[in-house]
């Protein structure tokens, strides 16, 4: 009997503790203790919420891009410098962040913009564009050296601000290879692999920047004057087995993006930007211009893979290609500039063009009478600060 007692109030002793740690966890109220007062552990694998966003080495930071454990960033409140700049808090081109946007935009230094004013790049034109009768927030998420994994990782974040519309710009200029060496470098993205017979170390070798033996200078008859980089960006188009897995990891992203945006019904709009070579292909050939061999062979390769991976995007279901090869190539016969005489990012009248090539398929998703969206509670972007950039 004794035995027993003992064992019954061992158990209920036990299960009076159990139930005090349940409501101490659950609701330290109900036994007098402030919830602000509660200590909580620190882990190293779930750090705190807030230190991996505003991590103050990442503002002190002089370098443009920040090597970030999971996805190359871009340095957060960088100031507006022209050509480059401004930065919101999480390193995004914008001046400030809404709560909800109508548009993403998703892309890599051409969607950036380098060259031209933040407003003055295709994601803020466009935005002006389409605001003319209606009011469009705009949120633009590109960074420099990305490929389409990051597209793919941005989707995830992109969707929570509700958007109607994402436009994911791939570029054949570094696209390719950027995106075969991210698959094939980092073992997440395994199963995106479209050939396991091939490594990171089968990648052709890229010299960058170019050195001037390899650039082809071309001056056109209204006085334009260029110095192409037909050997830097053949190696992202080639013929080779790297290339081809980088077009394939395209593909498949692309495919991946619609089915995640699908989720929450939003429609995805494609692009393909295009080299500066390949826009002025067209005005090469009309002034009988006797190319060189290596920027012949960029011309075939790129308007081939160009083809290809726009046939690809064109099946997917729920999603939309827009063709603005044939429209840049179109307005580069005319005498206005739209890229710089030796830098592969457009200027802003080529930006203007992309924009507006896009307007009409994007504008076909949004109404025409929107109320206005909320921007308060925005982040604003630290137009103030005046740290050098990398």
């Amino acid at each position: 009997m004794k035995k027993e007692w003992l064992l019954l109030v061992a158990t209920a002793t036990t299960s009076v503790l159990i139930g005090l740690g349940l409501v101490r966890w659950f609701a330290p109220q109900l036994l007098g203790i402030p919830i602000d007062l509660q200590m909580v552990r620190v882990s190293e694998e779930v750090p705190p919420f807030f230190s991996g966003v505003f991590r103050p080495e990442d503002y002190a930071s002089r370098k443009f891009l920040i090597k970030d454990p999971f996805v190359l960033r871009a340095k957060p409140l960088l100031p507006d410098h022209g050509v480059v700049g401004p930065h919101d808090i999480l390193g995004f081109r914008n001046r400030s962040i809404p709560n909800k946007a109508d548009i993403i935009t998703i892309g890599d230094s051409q969607t950036y913009g380098i060259n031209a004013p933040l407003e003055r790049n295709w994601p803020s034109s466009l935005a002006t564009l389409l605001s003319s009768d209606q009011r469009v927030i705009h949120y633009s998420m590109a960074v420099g050296g990305w490929g389409a994994i990051e597209y793919l990782q941005m989707i995830q974040i992109a969707k929570l601000f509700q958007p109607r519309i994402i436009v994911v710009a791939f570029y054949t200029g570094n696209d390719p290879l950027e995106s075969f060496r991210k698959a094939y470098s980092d073992s997440r993205w395994r199963s995106l692999l479209p050939d396991h017979t091939i490594s990171v170390d089968d990648a052709p070798g890229v010299v960058f920047p170019p050195p001037e033996s390899e650039l082809w200078d071309v001056q056109f008859s209204d006085g334009l004057e260029f110095s192409f980089a037909p050997k830097l960006r053949l190696a992202s188009n080639q013929e080779h087995p790297a290339v081809q897995a980088g077009y394939d990891v395209m593909a498949i992203v692309a495919k991946q993006i619609v089915e995640i945006a699908a989720t929450r019904n939003i429609r995805v709009v494609f692009t393909i930007i295009p080299t500066a070579e390949l826009v002025y292909a067209r005005k090469v050939r009309s002034e009988n211009i006797v190319a060189s061999s290596e920027y012949s062979a960029l011309i075939a390769a790129e308007t081939m893979r160009i083809e290809r991976l726009a046939a690809e995007l064109s099946k997917i279901p729920r999603a939309t290609y827009v063709d603005i090869v044939s429209v840049l190539q179109s307005e580069a016969l005319g005498s206005e500039p739209l890229y710089p005489p030796a830098n592969g990012h457009p200027l802003p009248a080529g930006y203007q063009v992309i924009a507006e090539a896009l307007a009409p398929t994007v504008s076909e998703s949004l109404p025409k009478q929107q109320p206005p969206s909320s921007a308060a509670n925005e982040l604003p972007a630290g137009s103030s600060r005046t740290e050098e950039e990398g």
